[in-house]
């Protein structure tokens, strides 16, 4: 069974938050489709995904702009504290102490099928309105 496109694109936001954590905090790097370790079938939705990442400022790169225009990679990518705060949220949805960054870590690391992780980007998303209403 193939999986939708909001699977790839939830694969795709995990491997991104994945590289990006094992990355840290520094400068000089670029972030590609190649560095997410992916088959070519899930590079149409790097670009969008990145994009999503960038609005929901959850990261930052230093040009925005050129990857709006179709750049492929973010350069000098970082997860932005909001990012960080989002990241240790409880996983909205779950029952379980699971918290958004470790359920990205399972996904983008197979260990978790999306059926029993939910819906990783709504997960995301509940994670960041829980954030905004504790801040």
């Amino acid at each position: 069974m193939s999986d939708t496109n909001l699977q790839k694109s939830e694969l795709v936001i995990s491997k991104i938050l994945q590289v990006l954590l094992e990355m840290g905090l520094q400068q000089g790097n670029v972030l590609q489709f190649d560095d997410v370790a992916l088959p070519d079938e899930y590079e149409p939705f790097f670009d969008g995904c990145c994009l999503w990442l960038l609005e929901e400022e959850i990261v930052r790169c230093t040009n925005m702009h050129q990857l709006l225009s179709g750049s492929v990679g973010m350069v000098n990518p970082m997860i932005t504290s909001k990012g960080f705060a989002l990241l240790d949220q409880p996983f909205a949805g779950t029952e379980s102490k699971t918290r958004v960054g470790q359920a990205v870590k399972e996904v983008a690391g197979g260990q978790r099928n999306y059926a029993g992780i939910g819906d990783l980007v709504g997960g995301i998303l509940g994670g960041f309105t829980k954030s905004l209403g504790n801040g």
